[in-house]
C-alpha cells in the first residue's frame, strides 16, 4: 500500500508542474509572453498546496526523511521528463500531465483519508 501512496505522491507533482509551465514564457505551451500577475499568484498557491499535499501523503506512507526525499526526487525527475515531453509533444504532454497529476492528487487525498480513518479508529 505504501508503494501506491508513494507513486500517487510522485504523480501529484504534475499538478503544479503543468500549471507552472503554463504561466512561464515558453514556446511549447504559449506564445512566449509573460503571464498576468493574478495567474502567477494562483500558480504559486497551486504549487504550495501541491507540495503540502505531497509531503503529507509521502511522510504518512514512508516517514519524514523518506517522504520528503520522495517529493524532491519526484519534482526533479518528473519536471525533467515534462520538459522533454513538452519539446517533443506539447499538446499531448499537457493533456497527459494534467490527467496523471489529477490521478496522483486523488490518490494522495484518498491515502490521507485512509490514514485519518485508521487513526480515528485506533483512538480509545
Amino acid at each position: 500500500m505504501n508503494e501506491l501512496i508513494g507513486a500517487s505522491a510522485a504523480l501529484a507533482s504534475l499538478i503544479a508542474l503543468t500549471r507552472w509551465a503554463r504561466t512561464v514564457p515558453t514556446r511549447a505551451w504559449g506564445d512566449g509572453s509573460p503571464p498576468a500577475t493574478a495567474a502567477s499568484r494562483r500558480t504559486w498557491a497551486v504549487v504550495l498546496a501541491t507540495l503540502a499535499l505531497q509531503a503529507l501523503a509521502a511522510t504518512a506512507a514512508a516517514g519524514l526523511a523518506a517522504g520528503l526525499a520522495l517529493v524532491v526526487a519526484a519534482w526533479m525527475a518528473l519536471g525533467w521528463l515534462l520538459v522533454l515531453a513538452m519539446n517533443q509533444w506539447p499538446a499531448a504532454s499537457l493533456r497527459w500531465g494534467r490527467r496523471l497529476g489529477a490521478l496522483g492528487g486523488a490518490g494522495c487525498l484518498l491515502a490521507l483519508a485512509w490514514q485519518l480513518v485508521r487513526w480515528w479508529g485506533a483512538a480509545p
